[in-house]
């Protein structure tokens, strides 16, 4: 890199340079060549035996994943998409106007008003007042044939 006085100077040096005066002297850095690379650590076979049983969980629990993220997307297969739900929408919109229109009435049209017969009220009755009334019911047909048979035979007898 160029300084402003186009020397060249090496980014530790440029680094150097613009460091504030303070931190610049509280923390001097030693020269590239002066560090030293950091011992070989090797790990124990334990370590070795916890990182494979880490490795066979993060397995486990990654299928696992995956075939959630499978049922999920068939789930998602099944949902209609935005163009199946916009004909949707267009759909209920015209259901809504044509139940709209339904409701109100057409001045072209002419009906009569519906003829509504009353509405027969029958009280509560239990069953002993239903058996009393049928047997009454009885009597006056039983009656009725018996008036008529009587009438009968007068009007042969008077021929």
């Amino acid at each position: 890199m160029n300084s402003g006085s186009e020397q060249k100077l090496s980014m530790d040096e440029l680094l150097e340079k613009n460091r504030p005066a303070q931190m610049a002297q509280a923390t001097p850095q030693p020269p590239a060549q002066e560090l030293t690379p950091p011992p070989e650590v090797h790990s124990t076979r334990a370590e070795w035996e916890d990182l494979q049983n880490d490795l066979y969980t993060l397995g486990y629990h990654t299928e696992r994943q995956i075939g959630y993220l499978k049922r999920i997307s068939e789930l998602l297969a099944q949902l209609p998409t935005r163009t199946q739900m916009e004909e949707l929408l267009k759909t209920v919109k015209h259901l809504e106007r044509m139940s709209e229109q339904a409701g109100k009435r057409n001045e072209k049209r002419f009906s009569l008003p519906g003829i509504r017969l009353p509405r027969l009220w029958l009280p509560h009755l239990d069953g002993p007042t239903w058996t009393v009334l049928l047997m009454g019911t009885g009597a006056l047909l039983l009656l009725w044939w018996g008036l008529d048979t009587i009438w009968s035979s007068l009007s042969l007898l008077s021929l």
